[in-house]
């Protein structure tokens, strides 16, 4: 009789999922602030260890913070991104002086000059777990995606690979090693591609005008939110959210004006968070799509606060870089 209660239960836990094996009922985000670091601070990444220590980007610093103790390591040259390697190596993309490496006190960089980079300023750096580090030494036009195995580096460009153009940003590896990017430059020409851990590469079809940034569900589906701010007609595009499930691209509409470059995340709920401005109400919000709809936080708690990245750590509390330094959502 119990194993017979059992199976109608999961029958019936089976029935109520959609088709994605979420649960159809999602709550809504949470808005509340319960914690605020380095108000004094423009903090622009960060990325968090295994043991909840969250590495943290703030102009020439690498800070490491955890349970309100704080070590502030000067890297001498201004942090665009930050990942932590698996094997506790910090890797930190600098804007002047190439790729570096902190481990135990001790950096190294990798520029130009000595390893052969096609430039200094590096835009998005990624760990993958098997020890490989994907990093973007480009511009429009200029170098590519880079390879870092530990001990050879390796370009990827539109001269020798599948990818359309130099600029690569929104590096983004899942726990296969399963590499993700999409690249920029010419508008109209923006396009995600995959690397999968064989190394076979492949473009997700579809060209976007401009992408302004990129996630991964818990799927490894890309999710990107479109940006035309660049063009000279305002109303010839419809700036969306899109995810790419089960071969086609299926649009979430919004009701905001990304930014340029507005930052997006995908949480461990599969939430997608953003900034963007509104036409009505909140000027300035925090915008989350549960999956269902669209919520929007206050407007006075982000009042002349502009996002440049936003992280879950391993609770999922949402951490939002911004200028006005890092605010914490418990969720």
């Amino acid at each position: 009789m119990k194993k017979c209660v059992f199976v109608c239960a999961i029958a019936i836990f089976l029935i109520s999922c959609d088709e994605t094996g979420d649960l159809p009922t999602r709550t809504a985000p949470g808005f509340g602030i319960t914690e605020r670091l380095f108000s004094e601070r423009a903090v622009s990444c960060i990325d968090f260890d295994p043991d909840g220590t969250a590495w943290i980007g703030s102009g020439k610093d690498l800070i490491a913070y955890k349970n309100g103790h704080t070590d502030i390591h000067p890297i001498g040259y201004t942090i665009l991104d930050v990942s932590v390697g698996y094997d506790g190596t910090i890797w930190v993309a600098t804007k002047e002086n190439g790729l570096a490496g902190y481990t135990n006190s001790q950096i190294a960089f990798y520029t130009v000059e000595n390893s052969g980079l096609p430039r200094n300023t590096i835009l998005d750096v990624e760990a993958a777990p098997d020890g490989t580090v994907w990093f973007s030494s480009s511009a429009h036009q200029l170098g590519g995606l880079m390879q870092f195995d530990g001990q050879h580096f390796e370009l990827y460009t539109p001269e020798n690979s599948i990818l359309n153009q130099n600029l690569v940003l929104g590096l983004k590896v899942n726990e296969h090693n399963d590499l993700f990017c999409f690249t920029e430059g010419t508008v109209g020409s923006a396009k995600i591609f995959h690397r999968d851990n064989r190394g076979n590469w492949s473009a997700i079809e579809e060209s976007f005008y401009w992408i302004a940034s990129m996630d991964l569900t818990s799927k490894s589906e890309p999710v990107v939110l479109t940006d035309h701010s660049l063009s000279s007609c305002g109303t010839c595009y419809t700036d969306h959210v899109a995810i790419y499930k089960k071969g086609e691209w299926k649009t979430i509409d919004i009701e905001f004006l990304p930014n340029l470059l507005s930052p997006l995340l995908v949480d461990q709920r599969d939430y997608i968070w953003t900034q963007g401005w509104m036409l009505s109400g909140p000027t300035r919000p925090i915008c989350v799509y549960n999956g269902e709809e669209w919520f929007y936080s206050g407007e006075s708690e982000w009042d002349g606060v502009h996002v440049y990245s936003l992280a879950a750590d391993p609770e999922n509390n949402i951490w939002l870089c911004t200028n006005q330094g890092i605010f914490i959502l418990n969720q």
